[in-house]
């Protein structure tokens, strides 16, 4: 099987979107530990990450338009120094107010991979699910390690070095990206490698995009709700065999590992021209398993937890490669930024959704009940979008 993007494409791509959310959820892992070195409650410390929440939506737009103009590269080079410099500030913050402006700087620094990552590898791949599945499941990793990552360096030498640490790492890939770039070694595209074999028709390119502007913002705020509530919900869940900061890091991040391979299905789906179909289908799983949680108990909470995971990755790719299909890669950028953008409103949401809704006493309860009805509603949203086609030229490969 022949690799289905250049390997330093691949590589590099993969890394970023690994790394850039290993340092976006450290942050939800490491507030247990804060808040009592801090001496603060967890509602007030985990609201300080709603601004950057909502940065890594409203600097999307700009990044993937900047791509457009400057080239990916360069501005991948940006993505990995900034989300570097931003956790190692993480890692200095002295109080509340030093800590809002480091993660506002680490959410607006991790707006750019996604509009520009993703665009990088549609451009240069020859299998377009498969390619976006890889570099999605990287992401999907981070996203599990990021917990992992945080209980074990926090556990070892403390949360400073929690947030140092990985931090250093990322700059530095960053630096050696450059380098490669300078030296010829990558180069950007202006158009696709393989060019999509159908061309959407003015109507369904409008009724997808609009379909598309309001799901996927349902999918970001239940993904973020989700993500910023498990560290926690694992705490109070039940699960007594590992205890400790480090036994509900490796919990939640094994949730995450365990459904991380889902993006591969959706990257499947899509290239056959059945992703419509598994997006609602999705949906309607995401509106029964968030109740499921709210009435488990001990693992019953991490089984169902990891259900909700692959849900969530395997929606992921199918997203992107319909975008993907209605719009021509000079101005893709500028389109995944629209869309990443649309995190402004739904990753914040979720953050304050877990704030407003969690309780002493209810825990999660109420918050659970409120997704699943958003996700219900999102999936009969998504029976608008237009008819399936294969996505991939090279789909029986």
């Amino acid at each position: 099987m022949r690799l289905s993007a250049p390997p330093s494409v691949l590589f590099f791509a993969s890394a970023a979107h690994g790394l850039h959310h290993v340092l976006l959820t450290l942050y939800l892992t490491l507030v247990l530990v804060i808040t009592q070195v801090w001496h603060l409650p967890y509602n007030n410390l985990i609201a300080l990450w709603t601004l950057g929440a909502m940065l890594v939506g409203l600097g999307a737009p700009l990044a993937g338009w900047l791509a457009d103009r400057i080239g990916e590269t360069k501005m991948l080079v940006l993505c990995f120094v900034g989300l570097g410099v931003s956790g190692i500030l993480c890692g200095l913050a002295q109080n509340t107010l030093q800590m809002e402006g480091a993660l506002a700087l680490l959410g607006l620094s991790g707006s750019i991979y996604h509009p520009v990552g993703f665009s990088w590898v549609v451009k240069h791949a020859r299998i377009r699910g498969r390619a976006v599945a890889a570099t999605g499941i990287a992401g999907s990793f981070g996203v599990g390690l990021g917990p992992v990552t945080a209980a074990g360096l926090a556990s070892l030498w403390g949360w400073r070095i929690a947030f140092i640490l990985p931090g250093a790492i990322t700059a530095t890939l960053g630096f050696v990206l450059l380098a490669l770039h300078l030296a010829g070694r990558i180069v950007d595209r202006t158009d696709d490698s393989v060019p999509h074999p159908h061309h959407a028709k003015t109507g369904d390119r409008a009724r997808a995009f609009a379909v598309l502007s309001l799901t996927m913002t349902a999918t970001l705020m239940l993904n973020s709700a989700f993500l910023t509530a498990l560290p926690k919900l694992v705490q109070v869940s039940g699960i007594t065999a590992l205890s400790g900061l480090f036994g509900i890091g490796l919990i939640t991040g094994g949730i995450q590992l365990l459904g991380a391979g889902a993006q591969f299905a959706g990257g499947h789906f899509a290239d056959r021209g059945i992703a419509k179909p598994a997006y609602v289908m999705g949906f309607a799983a995401l509106a029964i398993a968030f109740p499921l949680i709210a009435a488990s108990h001990g693992w019953g909470v991490a089984a169902v937890g990891v259900a909700a995971v692959f849900l969530f990755e395997s929606m992921a790719p199918i997203e992107t490669l319909l975008l993907a299909r209605y719009t021509p890669a000079s101005r893709r950028g500028t389109v995944f930024g629209i869309r990443y953008g649309l995190s402004a409103i739904g990753t914040p949401a979720g953050v304050w959704l877990v704030a407003h809704f969690y309780s002493a006493t209810a825990h999660f309860t109420y918050l659970m009940m409120a997704l699943a009805v958003a996700a219900a509603l999102a999936g009969a949203m998504a029976l608008l979008l237009p008819k399936d086609r294969p996505l991939s030229p090279v789909a029986a490969e």
